[in-house]
């Protein structure tokens, strides 16, 4: 696998592909899909484009931009390289090129189609916005994703209740109206509800105050689903935690659905009386986690197509990298970006991404091992100085050491791409990149190198 370096082919001067040829490449593709997830597959690899075959036997493989080629390379290129050699029988080598004559998409970004969105009623409280359509699946939540569209094609019948765990902005509240807006589309004559647990608990005070507790009774007890976001604010409310036992207890008698989402487990909530633990625990209980860097990825471009936005994949890149807090901060950041560009009136580049994010860079708190300690101790193991790394010096007495420092940046802190860029003279966050995937590899097969990154590892955590 090598780098592109060669002059561009023009697309009238490339050969056609062999019926052969073109069979051994989406066979390869389909061996590659089975294994890495799906996002990555669809975001990197699905829009890759097979080029020609070269004299010394490589094949071309044409990626939309240098970020792409170059990202794609690192990180897949020997995945892709392994299938197409399994598929064709023989040794394939690749070579990764932008391509010149890129498709043209389906359709213009700048006005796309409106969604389809079903007419969620009023008296349902289902967000309509919230669909499984526009939720992206990762490895973070797929589990989740799974069992609530169980639940949204059969109520009743398995997983009930469904328990839906997970931290702030991760989902959850997003699967709770997938699943609401999927049952009013599919049985519109049925009787969905979605209600925050504390709206739940002031409509009960409200039904007491005004002596008027049978219609607040049956109000809930004659739902189909039952969708309770936020449930763990009913730990500690004694009043509350009775009448939901005995609705709870109404709807499943009743063959009913009920779905619950909460920040804690259910043995993890605090003065929750312990027959609702029992119930809450009985269904089937999922968690969220937080979004890896694909799938941060993957919601950015979702929601920038959304919005009717091209967002460019070095971009995506940088933010999601800089925000890996929670979904909800990624597209808050995103909404940021294009606020400004629509204020400033250009397009959304780097320049204005890191302008729109000024003040959010550095606000994560300040850890054990600080960046500027880890360059400190690589100069003076290197005997060189820390100014010298953070420097535009190419030579290797000093590229080599600036290597190794963004590396153990990376390793020892929690500091993302575009945070150790910036302590490293605000570079390119693809250098850094460049720079710990190549440091990983090479202790792979130095011994050497190994053992001094061990050594710095270890004189760093003293």
């Amino acid at each position: 696998m090598h780098a592109a370096q060669d002059p561009w082919i023009p697309t009238d001067e490339r050969p056609t592909h062999t019926m052969e040829l073109m069979e051994i490449w989406q066979t390869a593709l389909a061996l590659v899909k089975e294994q890495v997830a799906p996002q990555v597959f669809d975001m990197w690899l699905k829009p890759l484009r097979l080029g020609r075959e070269r004299g010394d036997g490589r094949l071309e493989i044409l990626a939309a931009n240098d970020f792409s080629a170059v990202y794609i390379r690192d990180h897949y290129g020997n995945l892709l390289e392994s299938a197409l050699s399994t598929t064709a029988g023989r040794l394939c080598a690749i070579q990764f090129i932008v391509d010149p004559n890129p498709p043209e998409p389906a359709a213009a970004t700048a006005s796309p189609e409106p969604v389809a969105r079903p007419s969620a009623p009023a008296r349902s409280g289902v967000d309509g916005r919230y669909t499984f359509e526009n939720f992206v699946v990762g490895s973070c939540n797929q589990f989740a994703h799974a069992a609530a569209a169980r639940v949204a094609d059969a109520p009743a019948t398995a997983y009930n209740p469904l328990y839906i765990q997970g931290g702030v902005g991760l989902g959850k509240t997003h699967l709770l109206h997938a699943i609401g807006n999927a049952l009013l589309r599919a049985r519109p004559d049925g009787k969905t509800l979605y209600i925050t647990s504390e709206k739940f608990m002031t409509q009960l005070v409200e039904s007491l105050r005004f002596k008027q507790v049978h219609n607040f009774k049956e109000n809930f007890r004659s739902v189909d689903v039952l969708l309770i976001d936020d449930i763990q604010f009913i730990a500690g409310k004694k009043a509350t935690q009775e009448e939901f036992f005995h609705t709870f207890n109404a709807l499943q008698e009743a063959n009913k659905q009920i779905v619950l989402s909460s920040d804690s487990f259910p043995g993890e909530i605090e003065h929750l009386e312990e027959r609702l633990r029992s119930r809450f625990s009985q269904g089937l209980v999922v968690d969220i986690h937080p979004p890896d860097l694909e799938t941060r990825m993957a919601i950015l471009k979702k929601k920038a197509a959304q919005e009717g936005m091209d967002l460019q994949d070095d971009v995506a890149f940088f933010l999601a990298e800089a925000i890996q807090t929670n979904v909800r901060e990624l597209e808050g950041a995103l909404i940021r970006v294009f606020l400004l560009a629509s204020l400033e009136k250009e397009p959304v580049t780097m320049a204005l991404v890191k302008e729109s994010l000024r003040g959010t860079m550095r606000r994560n708190e300040p850890r054990q091992i600080s960046m500027e300690k880890i360059i400190e101790t690589v100069a003076a193991y290197y005997k060189i100085r820390p100014l010298d790394i953070r420097s535009d010096k190419r030579a290797r007495r000093y590229s080599h050491p600036r290597q190794v420092a963004m590396f153990l940046c990376k390793q020892l802190t929690k500091y993302s791409y575009p945070d150790i860029a910036f302590e490293f003279g605000n570079r390119n966050h693809t250098t850094v990149l460049y720079a710990v995937d190549k440091i990983a590899s090479q202790q792979q097969v130095d011994g050497d190198l190994e053992q001094v990154v061990t050594t710095l590892t270890a004189m760093l955590r003293k």
